[in-house]
């Protein structure tokens, strides 16, 4: 298990160590102690760890909950009575005005997190501070873009089109990206899944449905 670092919006006590060739697989890494796929307590945990304090905790459907009013649809039955089982997002303030927002994906194992977003005003710290966090904490970024306000980190099978982007958006977002950004006057850094763990929770949902009312090979006809 990696070791949980707690990412604070100071600037004193930076680590000084040479940051390596390449930056670890963002799938691994940690915003505030937080990771990609971690549960609701763990990152309650986490939180609380860092010095933030839960200011919201927003519901949604769990799995089991989207599979069987998907059930009823298709079988032509009146949906279950619309409950909120899941957890969609926790937000939470930090001791330097941070703000902390998780959202989770609905898994069939509970809710999962798949994005964090920590902002800090520029006012609370400054561009150079963050700099120097963000590389102390995960290493030298795999490519620097908008004249040097907008870092990411890619999972090794995108590193060569790390931040390459084209009409439709960035190409690196399929896999797991850390992005920190000093832009606009506020600090940020933003860590998520990507759109290939977004494939492959429709193709379960889909599986589980499909699992409990299947289509049929013939029709009345």
């Amino acid at each position: 298990m990696y070791d949980r670092i707690i990412f604070a919006a100071v600037a004193a006590g930076l680590l000084t160590f040479a940051a390596p060739a390449h930056a670890a697989d963002p799938a691994t890494m940690d915003v505030a102690g937080i990771r990609l796929g971690d549960t609701p307590q763990q990152v309650k945990a986490a939180l609380q760890q860092a010095g933030y304090k839960v200011t919201e905790t927003r519901k949604t459907e769990s799995f089991a909950q989207r599979v069987a009013v998907e059930v009823a649809n298709r079988k032509g039955a009146a949906a279950p009575n619309p409950t909120y089982a899941g957890i969609a997002e926790i937000i939470a303030m930090g001791p330097h005005q941070e703000r902390a927002d998780i959202q989770f994906a609905q898994i069939a194992g509970g809710d999962s997190v798949s994005r964090v977003e920590v902002t800090i005003p520029g006012t609370a710290m400054s561009e150079a501070a963050m700099k120097a966090q963000l590389t102390a904490r995960y290493g030298k970024p795999d490519s620097v873009k908008d004249q040097g306000l907008t870092w990411h980190w890619c999972a090794p099978q995108a590193v060569k089109i790390c931040g390459m982007t084209y009409t439709s958006g960035e190409l690196d977002t399929a896999w797991p990206t850390l992005r920190g950004s000093t832009a606009m006057g506020t600090n940020s850094i933003i860590l998520e899944a990507g759109t290939d763990a977004n494939r492959r929770l429709k193709q379960a949902l889909e599986a589980a449905v499909l699992a409990r009312a299947p289509k049929t090979d013939r029709a009345a006809f």
